[in-house]
């Protein structure tokens, strides 16, 4: 076998067929795939829950805890556009694999201060400043990588797994902080220096995915569907057309009405339902000895988005898309609000593990809808246009809420990140082309109907 066929069978994406056709681990690498992302999910949940403790730690202030995620949400945000136009033009195992590298130097370096008694809250923000900047340029390789991997019609299913393995890691990782913190504030960074380590050895162990050049993407089609894409993803790429390419997924998430109103209502629903969460952490967190509590707040969070996935795919083969999106902004803004307005934390914690019941069904729903409308080439820019969106409206949400919170205590502060979500969920459910989308094996038929366009 020549070298050539050699390099061709190692990086070709699964293609639709046999008796691995219905299947996420036989005949594709979702299952390597699947353990670097867990690898950086268990990293996230425990860095969004030990940060902002560790700089209310040290700095005794509320504001400031949550002024670090603004900062790393501001400086990924600024990133997002370039960091599309990069994971659409390189190799995107090459990114993940850097990714983990680059969390291996920043979380060690921090721990090395931490254990030398040198660690201070201007460390904290350019520990911020640096994740924020590695988020907008490589954050999201994995996901534009994981339709190269599974097959369309599997998408569906690989996000509800994906999301009830999250909440898994979510259920684990906040105790969890919580306990890295009691063995002392450079603790936490030890434990994401080794799983930043980890995801990038597993990176290294995908071989079968879609990248520029491959003969077919993972349904066994050209990855130009002709040569008008193929001409308009050689101008994307080179040099004077490169503003151009940066933002033409921005441009078209903003231009068709449908994407705009979705994707608009997503980023200030889930900023204001995060920002709702990290108060609440706070609140309770700011009493040292209730730090490994506050933990099992999000913990509530983790159990009914992993209730929720246990039944998410029975949910979508069963039920209209449309009844699904509308249920999960519903049940969002329902528990949000029930839980601002409760004093007792065992209730406040019942709401919001009903609030997301409908997350990993309505989650998978609505991106992999959206993903039938988006061009392998092309995934990285729009989901670095999302990503901008979201980055831009969820760090001033989040700064506000820890002034209001500090200023005028919890409940305020609460009680309008509630009656935010509720406002921002009305221009998606309001929409005829969402609240009549069919289930899955109708939605190209829905797209056609609706005059949907593809990007």
């Amino acid at each position: 076998m020549s070298d050539a066929s050699k390099e061709n069978e190692g990086h070709s994406a699964v293609k639709d067929d046999g008796d691995d056709a219905g299947s996420l681990w036989r005949g594709t690498d979702y299952g390597k795939w699947f353990v670097a992302d867990s690898c950086t999910s268990l990293s996230t949940s425990i860095q969004d829950f030990a940060l902002p403790l560790i700089a209310q730690a040290l700095t005794g202030s509320p504001a400031r805890a949550t002024l670090l995620d603004s900062i790393m949400s501001m400086a990924s945000a600024a990133l997002k556009l370039p960091g599309g136009v990069v994971q659409d033009k390189y190799d995107r195992r090459k990114l993940m694999v850097a990714f983990g590298l680059i969390g291996v130097i920043l979380f060690g370096a921090c721990a090395a201060l931490g254990w030398a008694g040198l660690l201070a809250y201007p460390v904290l923000v350019v520990l911020a400043v640096c994740l924020g900047v590695r988020t907008g340029l490589l954050g999201g390789t994995s996901n534009a990588m994981l339709r190269g991997i599974v097959p369309d019609k599997l998408l569906p299913k690989a996000q509800s797994l994906n999301n009830g393995r999250d909440a898994a890691l979510d259920m684990v990782g906040a105790p969890v902080g919580g306990v890295l913190i009691g063995g002392g504030l450079w603790v936490p960074f030890v434990a994401n220096a080794l799983l930043n380590a980890l995801e990038a050895v597993a990176s290294l162990r995908i071989t079968r995915y879609w990248h520029r050049g491959d003969e077919t993407d993972a349904q066994g089609r050209a990855p130009a569907d002709d040569e008008a894409d193929a001409a308009r993803s050689q101008s994307a790429s080179s040099t004077p057309h490169y503003w151009r390419g940066m933002l033409a997924g921005f441009r078209w998430l903003l231009g068709e009405r449908f994407e705009r109103r979705l994707i608009l209502s997503s980023a200030l629903a889930f900023a204001c339902f995060n920002s709702f969460l990290l108060i609440t952490v706070l609140s309770i967190g700011s009493d040292p000895s209730h730090v490994v509590s506050a933990g099992f707040m999000n913990m509530s969070v983790s159990v009914g988005v992993l209730v929720g996935s246990l039944i998410a795919s029975a949910v979508i083969e069963r039920v209209r898309g449309g009844v699904i999106a509308i249920l999960f902004y519903a049940l969002m803004g329902i528990g949000a609000l029930g839980a601002a307005l409760t004093p007792w934390i065992p209730v406040r914690m019942a709401f919001l593990a009903v609030s997301v019941l409908a997350f990993p069904a309505g989650n998978a729903v609505l991106n992999g809808f959206q993903a039938l409308l988006i061009s392998q080439e092309h995934m990285g820019r729009m989901l670095a246009g999302m990503g901008m969106i979201q980055m831009v409206v969820a760090p001033v949400i989040t700064f506000l809420s820890g002034v209001i919170m500090q200023r005028w205590g919890y409940m305020p502060a609460a009680l309008g990140l509630g009656l935010c979500i509720v406002a921002s969920a009305l221009p998606a459910v309001t929409m005829k082309e969402l609240v009549t989308l069919p289930r899955p094996d109708a939605w190209e038929d829905h797209i056609r109907r609706s005059g949907l366009t593809k990007f």
